[in-house]
């Protein structure tokens, strides 16, 4: 009965694993980050948009969650009206967060008519 039991146990575990998170909805700042694997003690939090003179900007809040130094990687791509990428590939920036520090990264859109954005970041 007890191996059943263990049995039944490792079942459930194994079939809550396997359970894949729903889609984010389409617009919320959850569906703009791309995650380029695992990020590790890096959130991303709230973003606010707006359009200057034109030309699109963000502001993106990030935490890291442990208490040691963490670096991350991140670039923007910025979407047409037509959904496809305009204003050229960004390279690549690195970021240093300290233990448990919340940060902003900013961007504004190398042309003006990116419409949307992606924000593609990883950890190493």
């Amino acid at each position: 009965m007890r191996l059943k039991l263990i049995a039944v146990a490792a079942l459930a575990l194994l079939a809550a694993g396997c359970a894949t998170p729903p889609p984010p909805e389409p617009g919320s700042s959850a569906s703009k980050v791309v995650a380029m694997g695992k990020l590790k003690n890096i959130v991303v939090g709230s973003m606010r948009v707006a359009r200057e003179n034109g030309f699109k900007t963000v502001n993106v809040q990030l935490s890291n969650t442990s208490y040691s130094n963490q670096t991350f990687y991140y670039r923007f791509a910025w979407i047409g009206a037509e959904g496809f990428p305009v204003g050229g590939e960004e390279v690549w920036k690195s970021q240093l967060m300290y233990g448990e520090q919340v940060s902003f990264i900013q961007a504004i859109a190398p042309t003006a008519q990116a419409v949307d954005f992606r924000l593609e970041i990883k950890t190493p």
